[in-house]
């Protein structure tokens, strides 16, 4: 039985748009959920490395990833707890919010991240978003 999650469509983003080789963070305790999105990433040209549990992503070596996607909900540390305490180890990179309860995020929260997504949204918004912020002709333009 295959497992979907609404919003994740296995539909490669455009080659123009495609930055190969760039490594990505990507922590959710939701393991089919992740395993999928990696899955995708992987098949748009991304390395990645996947984490269930936040403290572990706090034991990678962070100067190796150019971009982190974080869930919100997660035991032991929350999106925001987790993505304060990457800024405090040196974390320079775009850090962006896909989880299940945008709705329901404070505006203080959702400043934090470069980009904020709800689960739901076609995983071409987080595409789209992740090419523009790894395309290395484009300037910054997120939160560090």
């Amino acid at each position: 039985m295959e497992h979907t999650q609404p919003g994740l469509h296995r539909t490669p983003v455009a080659p123009a748009l495609r930055i190969s080789r760039c490594r990505i963070l990507c922590v959710d305790d939701e393991i089919v959920g992740t395993e999928m999105l990696g899955e995708i990433l992987k098949e748009n040209g991304y390395e990645v490395v996947l984490c269930h549990r936040p403290f572990a992503a706090l034991r990678c070596d962070l100067s190796k990833f150019e971009l982190a996607i974080l869930d919100f909900q997660m035991p032991g540390l929350n999106g925001r707890e987790l993505l304060l305490r990457l800024r405090a180890l040196g974390a320079r990179f775009p850090i962006v919010l896909l989880t299940g309860c945008l709705a329901a995020l404070s505006h203080e929260d959702r400043v934090l991240f470069a980009r904020c997504f709800d689960k739901s949204m076609p995983i071409q918004c987080l595409l789209g978003t992740i090419a523009e912020f790894l395309d290395p002709t484009q300037p910054p333009d997120y939160g560090t």
